[in-house]
């Protein structure tokens, strides 16, 4: 594992300030002693973030700077978020190794999965379960560029990152569900994950920003890669389908209108749900726009 990679691994604070970097705005929500404290957000110019990518940092840096400064938030062991646009999550059977090995043998295995070469990446992984002498590796190759324009521009803010996450990831983690179909929907991007066994089976993210559609051609657009994931998911892994009740979780700031649920519902043939918040909050938390927040917060490490 790579230094910068030891971001996605850390020890938690009693304190959390998250912070996740959308293509519009800013987001930031802090938990203290286990409880949802403060949240908020910052609208962004157009063009500074675009398919993920923090394209000019020292801009990014002055504007985070000034949103901690003015909301009075903790630089120290911030938690953040990358975009899951272009990110390659894989899950792959070897042979059980002595942990001395399984580090090299894992590098082996990601230069022979990903479709891109491992230079261009930065790699994580994660042993899970065991089965005689085979064991189930979790890999993670997020594009180098994402994470170092967002790491130069929280440099530039002088902000000290405790650990670093994949957005879909944390709102997996923020859903809480063994068996789920988790789908975002922001202004600019979409995504779909597939949790089975509460692991990400499938995970996929699009971005919107060429396209010039209405919010409920947005809808619309979630809808059909929904089916086309599931269908996908499906075809490609005997015995593990996804059940045709299992329900669609909506997050993002769309889906905190109400029309917009009742909307998707309408469209799906599954039923749709809002999640709980998995941590104690205010009321007035609009848990769509924070979801990928509050997955942050709860982040093990």
């Amino acid at each position: 594992m790579t230094p910068l990679m030891a971001l996605f691994r850390a020890r938690r604070a009693s304190v959390s300030t998250t912070l996740v970097v959308e293509t519009t705005d800013l987001r930031f929500l802090t938990v203290r002693s286990g409880r949802v404290e403060k949240w908020g957000s910052f609208p962004l110019p157009g063009g500074l973030v675009s398919q993920g990518l923090v394209n000019d940092a020292l801009e990014m840096g002055k504007i985070i700077e000034e949103l901690f400064a003015a909301e009075g938030l903790e630089r120290e062991q911030v938690i953040t978020s990358v975009s899951g646009l272009r990110s390659i999550p894989r899950v792959v059977t070897m042979p059980q190794l002595p942990a001395s090995q399984l580090g090299q043998a894992v590098s082996r295995v990601a230069r022979r999965e990903m479709p891109v070469p491992i230079e261009t990446l930065y790699l994580s992984w994660e042993a899970l379960s065991e089965t005689g002498n085979q064991q189930r590796v979790y890999l993670l190759g997020v594009p180098r560029e994402l994470i170092d324009g967002q790491v130069r521009a929280l440099q530039a803010a002088d902000i000290s990152v405790r650990v670093m996450d994949l957005k879909p990831l944390a709102l997996i983690r923020a859903v809480a569900q063994a068996e789920a179909i988790v789908a975002n929907l922001e202004q600019d991007e979409l995504g779909v994950a597939i949790v089975v066994d509460h692991l990400p089976a499938l995970v996929r993210t699009f971005s919107l920003e060429s396209e010039n559609l209405s919010d409920p051609g947005k809808i619309d657009r979630l809808a059909t890669e929904l089916q086309q994931t599931v269908r996908f998911h499906n075809d490609s892994r005997q015995g593990l389908p996804v059940a045709p009740r299992t329900p669609v979780y909506v997050t993002g700031k769309l889906f905190d209108s109400a029309d917009a649920h009742d909307y998707l519902a309408s469209v799906v043939d599954r039923p749709v749900e809002r999640p709980s918040s998995p941590i104690p909050c205010p009321d007035a938390l609009p848990l769509g726009e924070y979801a990928t927040n509050l997955g942050l917060a709860l982040k093990r490490v």
